[in-house]
């Protein structure tokens, strides 16, 4: 199979297919001016997230749905909790008893203050006192603490929003089980979006970061006009697996626009060396093939195999396969090319 697309790939550059009629052909040169490299991005909040619960039990209820606006600590899935809600009131009615216990105590040492002062009761009696307060409010603040605690534990069985947002996922329905780890609710917060593309690392030290950069949204996305942003920024760190650098690009709080969409980045880079550059209409695509036109001096046209580099606004670097001063076919579609 390798042999026979060999074969096929070299037929394909050997050929020397007529272009009918005159075509429009430029000189190929080279530049080392800045340009820009196009990335591929996806739009994603900066506040998202997924919820799950911190307790395991059945859940009673589903509060939302897929879609729908929560505010900041609305409920969205309930949990049975009556074994909680019963420690939590347990420990209540305990930190009550002992509030009161710490009143009784109280008003026993101040009686027995007034009473020393007079010398009616002894020191053995006034350090008796003095110890049953102290200790009955060591015993009202570990009930409070442990009444506290608990009325926690039982709010665990409640998940709530963390901020105001749309749900986007749900994975549990009434009836099932929520364990510690499972994801039940995903959310996110519209009100800060970013761009997030990926770029090769020997692009990451040719960008410019003080300029701005150009946002392209595909389809119809809300205005549907590009940006010019500068705020933006490359992650400093290399992805061992794809040797590719993240970028990160924040859009205003006003643009209208759904997490997951395309985005397009015009990313600013400099020049590494003098760069042959080549219009992106002028390539073109045969099978696995990225070639162009090449106009020989006797006027007649071959296809040459190209590698390409960097997309500079409309147009694109080549890496190989051209010398400058050649000649290539400008438009090869306009020129009607099979």
């Amino acid at each position: 199979m390798r042999i026979l697309n060999a074969l096929a790939l070299a037929g394909l550059l050997l050929a020397r297919p007529a272009l009918p009629g005159p075509v429009a052909g430029l000189t190929v040169g080279t530049t080392t001016s800045e340009g820009y490299f196009a990335a591929t991005g996806t739009v994603e909040a900066v506040r998202q997230g997924t919820l799950g619960a911190q307790v395991s039990g059945r859940v009673a209820e589903v509060l939302v749905r897929a879609g729908d606006e929560v505010a900041a600590g609305q409920a969205l899935v309930r949990i049975e909790a009556d074994e909680a809600q019963q420690g939590a009131a347990a420990s209540s009615a305990a930190a009550a008893g002992a509030a009161a216990r710490l009143a009784s105590a109280q008003a026993d040492h101040e009686r027995a203050l007034k009473l020393r002062a007079q010398e009616y009761i002894s020191d053995a009696a006034m350090q008796r006192a003095e110890a049953a307060w102290r200790s009955a409010q060591a015993e009202a603040e570990a009930s409070g603490a442990t009444a506290r605690a608990a009325m926690a534990r039982a709010g665990w069985y409640t998940v709530r929003a963390p901020y105001a947002g749309h749900v986007t996922d749900l994975w549990v329905s009434a009836g099932d089980t929520a364990t510690p780890g499972r994801p039940l609710v995903g959310i996110y917060a519209p009100g800060a979006l970013r761009v997030v593309a990926r770029i090769p690392e020997t692009i990451g030290s040719r960008l410019l970061p003080g300029a701005s950069v150009r946002v392209e949204f595909g389809g119809d996305a809300g205005s549907g006009a590009a940006l010019t942003l500068a705020s933006w920024r490359a992650v400093p760190a290399v992805d061992p697996a794809t040797h590719s650098i993240e970028v990160r690009v924040d859009l205003p709080a006003a643009t209208r626009i759904d997490p997951g969409q395309f985005a397009r980045l015009l990313l600013p880079v400099r020049a590494a060396a003098a760069e042959i550059r080549v219009p992106l209409q002028a390539v073109v695509h045969r099978s696995e093939v990225t070639a162009v036109y090449v106009i020989e001096p006797q006027g007649g046209t071959h296809l040459r195999q190209v590698r390409l580099g960097p997309v500079v606004g409309e147009a694109v670097t080549v890496l190989a396969g051209l010398q400058p001063g050649e000649r290539i076919v400008a438009d090869p579609n306009g020129a009607g090319t099979p």
